[in-house]
């Protein structure tokens, strides 16, 4: 997944964040989001002070661990 400027990675977040489809949950050790799309195997995570910190594929046994 590679994108030509912040500004497509940000938006590529937000495309799992929004999606009604995506299971989500906080963490428990930093209360930061975890938004997961089980069919397109993406996670991203919204930090407690609703910044994107991350954004990547991940298989579902790493979702899962999230």
């Amino acid at each position: 997944m590679r994108y030509d400027s912040a500004d497509n990675y940000q938006a590529g977040a937000n495309v799992v964040v929004s999606n009604p489809s995506a299971s989500h949950k906080s963490r428990a050790e930093d209360g930061d989001d975890v938004d997961v799309l089980k069919m397109a195997g993406e996670l991203a995570v919204v930090s407690q002070w609703g910044y994107n910190c991350s954004r990547f594929i991940a298989d579902e046994d790493y979702c899962n661990r999230q």
